[in-house]
């Protein structure tokens, strides 16, 4: 995984705020979730669900 994630035009967004939490897909069956705030702070799987906020 590259370390310079950037968020790009079409970032996330929740009643006026950007979302702290993003996700990437790589390959066809993996996911990366990461802190938009610590981008050192990331977790990679096979699966995928839904989180509440």
């Amino acid at each position: 995984m590259s370390s310079n994630v950037a968020d790009g035009p079409d970032d996330r967004v929740a009643d006026g705020k950007q979302q702290r939490y993003d996700e990437l897909k790589i390959g066809n069956e993996e996911f990366i979730i990461y802190d938009r705030d610590n981008h050192e702070a990331w977790i990679q799987s096979s699966v995928a669900a839904s989180v509440d906020r």
